[in-house]
């Protein structure tokens, strides 16, 4: 195994040395090298950046549906809690009102007693 490695070396070095600018050849390929990843890596960012933007799109989506339908329930619940105390109040008044036809039913009768007990002294 290390023999084809060796071999490979060998083989891939042989046009650098047989050239008289080798550290040349070393440094345009380093170079080269690292532009090439360097570009990949720009594209693997970008590639994300559209995918998380686009992701991110989605949710805004989702959570703007999601915030409006929680609004409307909020705002059905306003408005059954105000009927219901529309509808509270109501029936505050109509004790009140029943109180006070008892207390006058209360006073017709102590009236019609205070007059019979009149036409008994008579």
């Amino acid at each position: 195994m290390r023999n084809i490695w060796l071999a490979a070396f060998a083989v891939a070095a042989a046009p650098v040395l047989v050239s008289g600018d080798w550290k040349g050849d070393i440094a345009r390929r380093a170079v080269g090298r690292a532009v090439r990843e360097g570009l990949e890596d720009a594209a693997r960012d970008a590639t994300l950046g559209v995918a998380l933007d686009a992701a991110a799109d989605a949710m805004r989506l989702e959570v703007a549906d999601y915030a409006a339908s929680r609004l409307r329930e909020i705002d059905q619940y306003a408005t059954v809690g105000a009927a219901v105390g529309e509808g509270v109040e109501a029936a505050m008044r109509a004790a009140d009102v029943a109180d006070k036809l008892d207390d006058v039913a209360d006073a017709a009768r102590a009236v019609k007693r205070i007059g019979k007990l009149g036409k008994l002294k008579r």
